[in-house]
């Protein structure tokens, strides 16, 4: 590792450890904060990629149950009637998704966060959002591997002229 890798992450961990008892000490999360924080959740349209998770669920009981397939018909029908019952969980999802917020973010500023959402600019933003973050992660990835390279052969070059052959 460099040594100024090595310096990096002494620092990050340095962070990380008078972090943690920081979080850890935060205040309770008040019933109108975990409510600011649930019109974020659903304003930022933050939890619209867990909406699949109970259909890949059902999909995932029936392909293991499927293993007699005359019982086809009651395997679907019973996974089908436990997922019913199911259903009504999906808000402690949002709730919890919530709480995470409500951990970050003060009332004020959840609340804050919200009127953007409730934005035209804001729901573009929740609309788009994702995929400028995964094109942005792309674009950091492409650059690193350039620079990587070119770090490497500016090395080897310099070592090269120092009359060090890889």
């Amino acid at each position: 590792m460099f040594p100024l890798r090595k310096i990096a992450v002494a620092g990050l961990l340095g962070v990380a450890l008078v972090a943690i008892p920081l979080a850890t000490t935060a205040q309770e999360i008040t019933p109108s904060q975990l409510a600011a924080a649930l019109d974020v959740v659903k304003s930022a349209k933050a939890s619209r990629g867990f909406d699949t998770i109970l259909p890949n669920l059902v999909q995932e009981a029936e392909n293991r149950l499927i293993a007699r397939p005359d019982l086809h018909s009651q395997i679907i029908s019973a996974v089908e009637a436990a997922a019913g019952k199911l259903v009504q969980r999906r808000v402690d999802l949002d709730n919890d998704t919530a709480r995470v917020w409500a951990k970050a973010f003060t009332e004020d500023e959840l609340k804050t966060i919200a009127t953007f959402y409730k934005t035209t600019a804001g729901q573009k933003f929740a609309d788009v959002g994702p995929k400028v973050y995964a094109d942005t992660l792309d674009v950091v990835s492409q650059w690193q591997d350039r620079l990587g390279d070119e770090l490497l052969q500016a090395s080897q070059d310099q070592l090269k002229t120092a009359g060090i052959q890889f």
